[in-house]
């Protein structure tokens, strides 16, 4: 009698939520420019490891207003695109850094930062599959 394998596979979802990406699409039509989603993305993937480089430091620094502003400023670009999860961290920054939490906000930052490089990723891929349209 042979021992059945272990299919039990951590399963991550996506970074980026496909009906946000699917708005962000009919809005580049309804606006008639086609460059519209390839611009958010630009300038996304310019700032935002700007910006996760000084939550890094806001933190370090117990900074926290410049924890809370900068993560809110985050939060709503990840949420424009649709990087959900992403969003819910720079969320719970923004809140700890309100409460000036930085054990707590040392936390989150570990986990943002596991989440980051695949919006990231992500994100690249878009800009791919967009050029090719």
């Amino acid at each position: 009698m042979s021992v059945p394998e272990d299919r039990s596979e951590t399963v991550v979802s996506p970074a980026l939520d496909t009906q946000t990406i699917d708005q962000l699409r009919r809005l580049q039509v309804e606006y008639a420019n086609p460059q519209f989603l390839h611009q958010l993305v630009q300038i996304f993937t310019t700032n935002a490891p700007r910006r996760m480089e000084q939550i890094r430091t806001a933190i370090a620094a117990r900074d926290n207003r410049a924890l809370e502003h900068t993560a809110h400023t985050l939060k709503s670009n990840c949420a424009m695109l649709g990087a959900s999860r992403m969003a819910g961290y720079c969320h719970e920054l923004e809140n700890h850094g309100e409460q000036g939490a930085f054990d707590e906000a040392r936390a989150v930052l570990a986990r943002a930062e596991a989440e980051f490089p695949r919006v990231m990723e992500e994100l690249g891929a878009l800009l791919t599959v967009e050029r090719a349209t």
